[in-house]
């Protein structure tokens, strides 16, 4: 498998759950001067917030992915991480990446929050960052995204874990 795209992933009810929360105005946001690890270009910084990490909940607002967890029929999570990049002038596509270089076995899923005009890049593939849409690759699939440059930001979710 190579990816698949699956649109209006959850039910309208429950995509404004998550989209109204991770909007609201006392979301814990946290600032990292990094997208990818080891990459210190200008414009490649991303505002984040981990709901899961190290076996652990890390998040107060973990429990409002619960939708998204039961349609995936996930076995073990690995990490849930939300980004938000902001917006600017020109759209920035940001680093290469893969989620988990070394395991084939994880897979990985971008929940995306909001519709701009950004994207995600799998090859050569632009998946266009539209509200409530789903992203399934394995995760040591090597992509990129970008940012946006007609709304205040494209918010994402990345969740990696293992079926």
């Amino acid at each position: 498998m190579s990816f698949k795209v699956i649109n209006n992933f959850l039910s309208n009810k429950n995509y404004k759950v998550i989209n109204n929360a991770m909007n609201e105005e006392y979301f814990p946001w946290y600032y990292n001067n990094y997208k990818v690890d080891g990459d210190n270009e200008l414009f490649h910084y991303q505002m984040t917030h981990v709901f899961y990490r190290d076996g652990k909940i890390n998040s107060s607002y973990f429990y409002i992915l619960e939708p998204l967890f039961k349609k995936i029929k996930l076995k073990t999570l690995i990490r849930v991480k939300a980004n938000l990049n902001p917006i600017s002038e020109t759209l920035v596509e940001f680093s290469k990446h893969k989620d988990t270089p070394k395991n084939t076995k994880n897979k990985s899923m971008i929940y995306y929050i909001n519709s701009n005009n950004g994207y995600t890049k799998i090859k050569n593939k632009k998946i266009k960052s539209t509200a409530n849409k789903a992203l399934f690759f394995p995760s040591d699939t090597t992509h990129n995204g970008t940012n946006s440059t007609d709304c205040n930001n494209r918010m994402v979710i990345n969740i990696i874990y293992v079926v």
